[in-house]
């Protein structure tokens, strides 16, 4: 797929890519064409002017030689016969980030065959380049050097400027310094592995290269740029007629933008015409929008379900509705350092009692802000993990062992292609919205959470859509948002980016899929958050996801605070660790307040967005 590109996002950081500034003969690049896991590639020509992301394997012919520009940080010159996988091209962190000079630059290359030189200039801790070979690996902080394939088991290694460490298979390191050299050998037949540092010749044939020779000292200012590429004038320097085109190799490239449409088998008559951006009753304008996400400060949020309530019905229900417990707990969380949390309403409690309803919404929103949360409401909900329809009354005991084992949907299955009980919910959106459309409690409105869910699919796609319609009319002064969360290249999704105020997503898989989903939706030039995470079990944890954050200022609420009835804490068996079966899935604290760990409480209470990061 090929991308144009239009510039990064405000206020995000630019991801990490390979813009070929210079090529001859024939080079091509491979890149997924879904899903990392599944596994589905294609293979694309390379042309000047093209920027191939992580995950992309380049392949050069008998004549393909490239010089390639790198955000962050590098010159690549790729010899004919060549074949590279970028592992990683990325701005990360280790911890959280507080400020640019704790960014690190990581550019790993895995060499399958033939040979690349690396020029990056002085080493700097803020770089971390890596080239893997089949006998071992150079690591650098910067240095200029060649890695070439001598034969089918030797890799030799050349330091031009400054200095790096080779590694051996077997584990033996070395240290190399300018005009220096080493040689490694590895036999897989016979698992053997040297290293050699002494009296290595260099091979001028393989340490020459004659395309990026002439780029070289042109080419070096594009490096000093941090942050990201200064795309406009490598552009000027290249003489592009046309914008730069992406080979996106990340582990989504499917396009969730506002030119798809949905496809659905019946239209959806609208009940308002749909204002232009910044109308009244219109999706707020970027700047608008921008301006609000930057008062804010960091939204470090928890979805929220108070210990003694087994789901929404009992949370919010007359009898069952636990005001102390709330207080006790959204305390604990005002502690932990939690600015914000999301409440799923019920459409079931509000029909059967819609004046105590509200008055219970008020009451939380309260307790909230005593303890310095804001609160995102969600009104509708697709999630069902009970298999049963909601029912206002008693509800039952969780199932022992199971997580969240009495979850059930909100509205109802079948009211959510049945039209003619729309009108009941059009009625409990506007009413709920307008008593707190002006309410500064209220941090934004999320509409639908998983919409499609349970097997629904598209068949939730119109009343998500008329849902939007409906809220607009309130014209409140409070964001609306629905959670991206599946099938990023769908319909569903594509409807969801295209009429939110700001873009929010879910993600529980690892923290590469999540950055790709970053990536990809870094696109719609907004304020990102991510609605809903945390899954220690696949490595989705405070350790890996808050630093993502910090980069990409994403504001986020993981999953579950307190153990309790939902018991969040087990782990679903699709996803349960052999290795750690007592792990924690979700959930932060103990039933008596007391922190799950330590460090994960010390993560929240630190959080902050990468400064200057803007």
């Amino acid at each position: 797929m090929m991308l144009a590109w239009a510039g990064p996002a405000a206020g995000a950081l630019p991801t990490g890519e390979a813009v070929v500034a210079s090529m001859t003969g024939k080079a091509t690049v491979r890149v997924f064409t879904g899903p990392v896991h599944e596994g589905a590639t294609t293979v694309r020509d390379l042309f000047e002017g093209a920027a191939v992301g992580e995950h992309s394997r380049v392949m050069t012919g008998r004549d393909g030689q490239l010089c390639m520009v790198c955000s962050p940080g590098a010159i690549i010159c790729v010899a004919p016969q060549t074949e590279l996988t970028f592992r990683q091209l990325r701005h990360t962190a280790d911890g959280l980030p507080k400020s640019n000079e704790d960014l690190i630059r990581r550019i790993h290359i895995q060499l399958h065959r033939g040979r690349v030189r690396v020029q990056a200039g002085a080493p700097s801790p803020m770089l971390d380049i890596q080239v893997e070979t089949a006998a071992g690996t150079v690591e650098a902080q910067g240095a200029a050097f060649v890695v070439a394939q001598r034969g089918k088991e030797n890799w030799d290694v050349y330091c031009d400027d400054f200095e790096l460490s080779v590694v051996s298979r077997n584990g033996e390191r070395a240290e190399i310094e300018a005009g220096g050299a080493a040689s490694l050998f590895f036999s897989a037949e016979q698992q053997r592995a040297e290293l050699q540092t002494e009296q290595v010749a260099i091979h001028p044939e393989l340490h020459t290269f004659e395309l990026c020779n002439v780029y070289f000292a042109d080419l070096e200012p594009f490096l000093d740029h941090i942050q990201g590429l200064d795309r406009a004038g490598l552009g000027r320097y290249l003489g592009l007629a046309t914008p730069f085109y992406q080979m996106d190799g990340g582990a989504l490239v499917t396009d969730a933008s506002p030119i798809v449409r949905p496809t659905v088998s019946v239209e959806l008559p609208a009940a308002l015409p749909r204002p232009a951006e910044g109308q009244p009753g219109g999706r707020w304008g970027q700047e608008r929008l921008w301006n609000w996400y930057n008062q804010l400060g960091p939204i470090k949020g928890v979805n929220y379900v108070p210990r003694t309530a087994v789901n929404a019905i009992e949370m919010w229900c007359k009898d069952t509705f636990d005001a102390d417990t709330m207080d006790e707990e959204l305390g604990w969380a005002g502690k932990a350092g939690y600015t914000a949390i999301r409440v799923q309403l019920s459409f079931e409690v509000w029909q059967n009692d819609s004046d105590g309803f509200l008055d219970r919404v008020d009451k939380l929103l309260s307790l909230a802000n005593k303890h310095g949360q804001r609160v995102v409401p969600v009104l509708f909900d697709d999630l069902d993990m009970a298999g049963q329809a909601p029912v206002v009354g008693p509800q039952p005991e969780p199932v022992p062992g199971e997580h969240n084992s009495r979850w059930v949907p909100s509205p109802a299955p079948s009211a959510v292609a049945d039209r003619e009980q729309w009108p009941e919910l059009e009625k409990y959106v506007k009413e709920v919205m307008r008593k707190f459309r002006r309410d500064g409690r209220v941090l934004y409105w999320d509409l639908y959470n998983t919409a499609g869910n349970s097997g629904l699919g598209e068949e939730s796609l119109p009343l998500m859509d008329q849902t939007f319609n409906w809220a607009r009319s309130i014209e409140a002064s409070q964001p609306l948002a629905v959670s991206a969360w599946h099938d990023f290249g769908g319909a569903m999704t594509a409807r969801k980016l295209e009429r939110s105020d700001l873009i929010a997503f879910q993600g529980f898989d690892h923290v590469e899929s999540v950055e790709a989903r970053l990536k990809l939706l870094q696109r719609h030039q907004r304020p990102i958050i991510c609605s809903d995470w945390l899954m220690r079990q696949t490595g989705n944890d405070f350790d890996t996801m808050l630093p993502l954050f910090s980069v990409y200022r994403v504001g986020w609420f993981n999953r579950g605070l307190v153990a309790g009835k939902t018991q969040l804490e087990i782990q679903q068996p699709q996803y349960r660790s052999d290795q750690e079966p007592d792990l924690w899935q979700q959930n932060v604290l103990k039933a008596d307040g007391e922190p799950y760990n330590e460090r994960e409480v010390e993560l929240i209470q630190g959080f902050r967005f990468l400064e200057g990061n803007r």
